[in-house]
């Protein structure tokens, strides 16, 4: 089972005061070696105790604060991390990151010969619960739909992201059109099924998807272009519906 962020950062502290507690064990010690070479003691016996009992004294607290620092540094950094990478929102991936996310896959299918579906969907009518309930009983619904689509997708390997506004993109690794799409319709009924409430009146929302396949070598920009137009085709047909568009072909 991999290791969390967490418990790696606290493996690496511990280290890390380890570290610093044996150098300035050794350093202190060292230094009193020094001291009973020159004769200075009376009694070495006692000398080297009292020495290594101060040294301890000093290199433990030390380790102590050291280690503390290094941990808060290190969480710190995680959560700039995270919030570079993240929508505030809904904790999904920016588009920044998932542009990112994007071209790692794509350079990952160029080894796997493998293909991956590209998805873009975005709520229906979302202007009118907006304009109806108010922006934060918007912003409760898109927390919604975001974890309603998380649950429908492979942990670590799919990703979801916030495009924009109401609109969503998705990453399904190693998957055929067609299974794209019978994901797409899993995440379009567990959407429409959502029970939503705002002033003591309960509504419902819908969404349409638009799904492309990815191919090894695949241009991303053609590729975003491709979904997008199927979920446009979706939206200007009915709406909360899944279209699937051309396969993408590999680049020149």
């Amino acid at each position: 089972m991999p290791i969390s962020n967490h418990n790696r950062d606290v493996v690496d502290s511990l280290i890390f005061f380890a570290f610093v507690a044996i150098t300035a064990l050794c350093l202190s010690f060292t230094f009193s070696m020094i001291v009973y070479q020159l004769g200075l003691p009376t009694n070495p016996r006692s000398f080297v105790l009292t020495n290594l009992l101060i040294s301890a004294c000093v290199a433990i607290p030390t380790g102590v604060i050291a280690s503390q620092h290094e941990f808060r540094l290190k969480s710190y950094q995680r959560r700039l991390e995270a919030l570079a990478a993240t929508d505030p929102l809904t904790g999904l991936y920016n588009r920044r990151f998932f542009k990112q996310a994007l071209e790692d896959e794509v350079q990952r299918m160029r080894r796997s010969h493998q293909t991956a579906g590209l998805v873009f969907f975005d709520l229906d009518h979302f202007k009118r619960i907006n304009d109806r309930f108010g922006h934060k009983t918007g912003d409760l619904v898109l927390q919604e739909v975001a974890a309603a689509a998380f649950a429908e997708l492979r942990g670590p390997f799919d990703r979801l992201g916030r495009w924009g506004g109401e609109e969503f993109v998705i990453l399904l690794s190693n998957v055929t059109l067609e299974q794209s799409a019978l994901v797409c319709e899993r995440i379009r009924e567990r959407i429409a099924a959502l029970h939503l409430e705002a002033r003591d009146e309960a509504f419902s929302v819908t969404a349409s998807f638009g799904t492309c396949l990815l191919k090894p070598g695949a241009q991303i920009d053609i590729t975003l272009e491709t979904a997008d137009a199927a979920l446009f085709q979706s939206k200007g047909t009915g709406r909360n519906k899944v279209t699937s568009g051309r396969a993408v072909e590999l680049a020149a």
